[in-house]
């Protein structure tokens, strides 16, 4: 009975040890090198193709959004980000909105976008790879921001319509970088 009990300690340990290990592909953080990544349009998105990271880590800022159809505030923010695109697109500012839809809503995306006038690169995650490794624990809206030199600068999980004026004024400073 000792060793039962030894035996189901040791693998009750073994199974907690196990679910607190942070994911070995979390790689979104401040200061580091995002993972390239390359993901394909929406059905019906702004941007036919294909948005590859890498053809921009080194060469422009780009604004990273994760996003979902359900998700109220993802659709209140993006549309500041259009308007910074359009600020500041000539300047080298790239911007993309990666959906997290599953194959259930991902189809709901593009009217959205359309909706929201989206002109920036919106993909999809259906696999969520990208997730995983910049998103890991999968907040709508979470948004990254990569200087020129390649680096990660900022990260934010959640938004709400009184840091618009903050949003401006930080892309603004980051353009300026």
């Amino acid at each position: 009975m000792r060793s039962f009990h030894k035996l189901l300690s040791t693998v009750a340990l073994a199974c907690l040890c196990a679910t607190v290990v942070v994911p070995p592909n979390a790689e979104a953080r401040v200061g580091a090198r995002p993972p390239a990544f390359s993901l394909p349009s929406i059905p019906g998105g702004p941007v036919p193709g294909t948005f590859r990271l890498a053809e921009h880590l080194g060469n422009s800022p780009v604004v990273v959004i994760f996003w979902a159809s359900w998700c109220d505030p993802c659709k209140q923010q993006m549309p500041i980000y259009q308007a910074l695109y359009e600020q500041y697109r000539e300047q080298g500012l790239k911007v993309v909105a990666i959906s997290m839809d599953g194959p259930e809503s991902v189809a709901r995306t593009g009217p959205i976008t359309s909706r929201l006038g989206l002109t920036y690169p919106v993909v999809s995650d259906l696999d969520t790879s990208v997730t995983a490794r910049l998103n890991p624990r999968r907040g709508a809206p979470f948004t990254v921001w990569i200087d020129r030199s390649g680096r990660i600068v900022y990260e934010r999980e959640g938004f709400t319509l009184a840091e618009g004026d903050d949003i401006r004024r930080s892309i603004g400073a980051l353009m300026r970088r």
